[in-house]
């Protein structure tokens, strides 16, 4: 199979799934609540172990929901802008459809078994980037715009009971109010910072210079390092709601990545890869004839590159500038 072929079908062909004698089994015996939930727990897409505490409220949702009659309700964070460093950025590139892909694929037995479906939530938390990283608003809004697209494409390739959509932080909450309550964490994370061990704080100035969009030349290029540090805190300490996140209502099963730390399922984003869809970008590893869809983190992209090609496709009819060529990586 071309890389062309490999890739339209990837995209267009809606999953099929048929319960095994053991799915059948549960679902007799244990019922579709137990069901879900080991679609939800299953090895073969989670990254790491969920934690104790979350497997209970992962528990509750369903139950919550299959109550209530309502779809499971799934729901994905993140930061909606393409690190600065890659060379696709600031748009979307084939990351972004191989974890669209990869999620479809994760949700659809439960679309297919129980009859009122699923609803799965992308949440952009781009308000806060400009604060955190120094993204410019042009740059998020074109990832944005972008990533809304590819959205509202894959939602042609779906079961008739599973729906995706796109929802922006910054339709939710006022701004001005939360970036008001956001400072005023900021500067209680200031005067504690020496409180951290030196490790923690190297941990977090390391992440922070990835991914900012500053150069080590910057004008108050430390100074601005910190504060990305105190607001990516702050924003995750959730001192800007009184509510549950925007992710995290009452009915929602958070799934994450690198960045989870209990409150989420923690999956891969793509079949080869859990790097940030977001902050990476999406290659085809390549192995005779074993195609595999994978996610470059900035240092891996610069560890391959001498053995990608760029093999151009024609997968998208709509003008996404990085989708009408995909990285390969001979290996």
């Amino acid at each position: 199979m071309n890389i062309n072929t490999f890739l339209k079908e990837l995209v267009q062909s809606k999953p099929e799934f048929t319960p095994t004698p053991e799915d059948k089994k549960t679902i007799e015996f244990e019922g579709i609540e137990k069901f879900i939930y080991n679609k939800l727990n299953s090895s073969i897409y989670k990254a790491s172990s969920i934690t104790p505490d979350y497997l209970v409220k992962i528990k509750d949702k369903i139950h919550l929901c299959i109550n209530h009659e309502v779809p499971i309700h799934v729901s994905i964070p993140f930061g909606s802008v393409k690190v600065s460093t890659l060379p696709t950025a600031p748009g979307i590139d084939w990351a972004e459809v191989f974890n669209l892909t990869l999620v479809r694929e994760y949700l659809t037995p439960i679309a297919k078994m129980y009859k009122y479906g699923v609803k799965l939530d992308y949440i952009s938390v781009a308000i806060f980037e400009e604060e955190m990283n120094y993204f410019s608003q042009k740059d998020i809004a074109l990832y944005e715009t972008e990533f809304k697209k590819l959205v509202d494409i894959f939602c042609t390739y779906l079961p008739d009971n599973f729906e995706i959509n796109f929802i922006r932080v910054a339709d939710l909450v006022p701004k001005e109010k939360t970036l008001r309550m956001i400072n005023i964490k900021v500067d209680e994370l200031r005067n504690n910072w020496m409180k951290n061990s030196e490790e923690v704080r190297n941990t977090k100035i390391m992440r922070a210079k990835r991914n900012c969009c500053l150069k080590p030349t910057d004008k108050d290029y430390d100074k601005r390092i910190l504060r990305s540090i105190f607001v990516h805190d702050a924003f995750c300490s959730e001192c800007w709601t009184l509510d549950y996140a925007p992710w995290d209502k009452k009915d929602m099963i958070t799934l994450g990545y690198r960045y989870t730390d209990g409150w989420a399922v923690h999956i891969r984003s793509a079949r080869a890869s859990t790097v940030n869809f977001w902050s990476g970008m999406g290659a085809l590893l390549k192995n005779n004839d074993i195609l595999i869809p994978t996610i470059l983190s900035f240092k891996q992209y610069e560890s391959h590159k001498k053995n990608i090609q760029m093999e151009k496709v024609d997968v998208f009819n709509q003008s996404f500038k990085n989708l009408s060529q995909v990285p390969v990586v001979n290996q």
